[in-house]
Formats: structure tokens, C-alpha cells, sequence
């Protein structure tokens, strides 16, 4: 496996230390979404890319958030901290360590139970996962900058590799073109999609859209007087987002939020 980072010429040239950053991110998802397994791409993009994702994260909606999304996967957690030891994060590591230690004594089960939970509305264990790590990771923030660390580190690795968009794009095409059974995972990975993004994909194919790919969900919406989650997602016509609720789902514009089309969601 060719174990080189690739970043672009544009971030490695720029000044803001998340360009880099974010270039990294957008090779491992483009090698993600053309089915490489995380044991096909190099171990170091992998972990810039998920102490990345860890503070994306714990940012958005605190520890608790990371460990539920994550679904506390052993090769996340390991990444992480693999990648916090490397950028030099001594403080940032050692809170990291702490607060899977209350996971520790929290037990199998228990975490099962969380991460199978609905995480909005009453949940101890999401508010004290929160209370024991928010605070302290506010206050590392300003002193060990995980963003500054991993650009830093990245540039500093032996294995870099900088190259132009057209270059990278080629090289994640050969990647892909070089997976002897890529039909055959493209096929589990549409089978095992979430019950979201099979939504989604019907929804377009009904409404005569080309689904490009899915954003983020909003679980502080409002449908018929009710909080519901909904999920917004890009088509070849733009922002669009998708309620599932009471049997039906139902796809609306992002712009105007009128309805595009809807489907039986038993």
C-alpha cells in the first residue's frame, strides 16, 4: 500500500492552517465514498482525518456527540489517539484518556445502551459525558490548537506528497479502478445504506433528481407542530432536505421549502 499523504498545492501554499487540514479530509472521503476499506488508506491521513473529526465533533455537540457517531469504534478511538500523541496534543491526549475511562467503568452494556439510544431529549449519560469533558476541552483549545497542530504535523511528515487537484483526482481513480471487487462493494455499501439515505435516493429517483451526496441532519426542525429530524442533502438542482414522519417521507426544496415529492415510508 502506498503509504504517502497527498495533499493539494493550493493548501500546502496557503496560510490558513485548516486548508491543509481540509485537503487531507477531502482525499480520505473521496477514496471513502469509491469503497476503500480504512485498512487501504495510509494510517497518518487517517488520523489527521479523525482528530479532525473528533473536534468537529466535541465542537458541535460535546464528548457525548463523538462517542454516539462514532459508536466509540475501536480503530476511531485508537486513530485519535494515535494521531493526538503524534501532533504533540499532551493535554489534549491525556483529557481524551480521562473521559474513556468513565466509558471504561461505564461498562459494555451501558455503552451499548447509549449509543442504540435516542441521544436527543432526557439522557444522563449524554449530559455527563458533556459535563466531564466540555469545559477542560474549551480551555485546552486556547492553548493546544488542534487545528494548528495537525496542519503543522502534516507538513512535517516524511511521506508528503503535494499535488496538483487534477493529480489527486487521477490518483484516487486509479485507487479505485485498482479494487478487483468494486462492483461487488458498491453493491453491500447502497444494501446497507441507513434507512435515511435510501430515503433520500427514492426520493430523488421519483422527483427525476441526480442525489449527489448527503450534508448534515437538523434534529431542531419543525414538521406539523412537531420536533423531527431532518436530513439535508445536494442534488444536481441544489439544496434539498427530507423529513421522515408519520409513514411518509417527504423531500423539499432548501430555498423556498416547498415540497418536491413524497413517498410511502412504512
Amino acid at each position: 500500500m502506498d503509504q504517502s499523504v497527498i495533499v493539494s498545492d493550493q493548501s500546502f501554499a496557503s496560510k490558513e492552517p485548516y486548508d491543509i487540514v481540509a485537503s487531507n479530509i477531502a482525499l480520505v472521503n473521496a477514496l471513502l465514498a469509491e469503497h476503500l476499506y480504512l485498512e487501504e488508506i495510509t494510517p497518518d491521513a487517517l488520523r489527521s482525518y479523525y482528530v479532525d473529526y473528533y473536534l468537529a465533533q466535541v465542537e458541535n455537540g460535546g464528548f457525548s456527540q463523538f462517542v454516539y457517531n462514532s459508536r466509540w469504534s475501536p480503530i476511531i478511538v485508537g486513530l485519535v489517539r494515535e494521531g493526538l500523541s503524534d501532533m504533540k496534543a499532551v493535554q489534549h491526549l491525556k483529557l481524551f484518556h480521562e473521559s474513556a475511562a468513565i466509558l471504561d467503568d461505564m461498562g459494555a452494556d451501558r455503552l451499548k445502551a447509549f449509543v442504540e439510544s435516542e441521544y436527543f431529549g432526557t439522557n444522563e449519560v449524554r449530559d455527563n459525558l458533556n459535563d466531564a469533558h466540555g469545559e477542560r476541552f474549551l480551555q485546552l483549545s486556547e492553548t493546544e490548537d488542534l487545528i494548528s497542530l495537525n496542519a503543522a504535523w502534516l507538513r512535517s511528515l516524511p511521506s508528503l506528497r503535494v499535488k496538483t487537484i487534477d493529480e489527486i483526482r487521477a490518483e484516487v481513480e486509479r485507487r479505485a479502478a485498482a479494487l478487483p471487487d468494486r462492483e461487488e462493494r458498491k453493491r453491500a455499501a447502497l444494501e446497507n445504506e441507513p434507512r435515511y439515505m435510501k430515503l433520500m435516493r427514492a426520493l430523488c429517483l421519483d422527483a427525476g433528481h441526480e442525489f449527489l451526496n448527503a450534508t448534515a441532519g437538523d434534529p431542531t426542525h419543525q414538521h406539523n407542530g412537531k420536533n423531527v429530524l431532518a436530513w439535508h442533502f445536494i442534488t444536481n438542482k441544489g439544496h434539498h432536505y427530507m423529513v421522515d414522519a408519520d409513514g411518509r417521507a417527504i423531500m423539499f426544496d432548501g430555498a423556498t421549502r416547498k415540497p418536491v415529492t413524497e413517498i410511502d415510508a412504512p
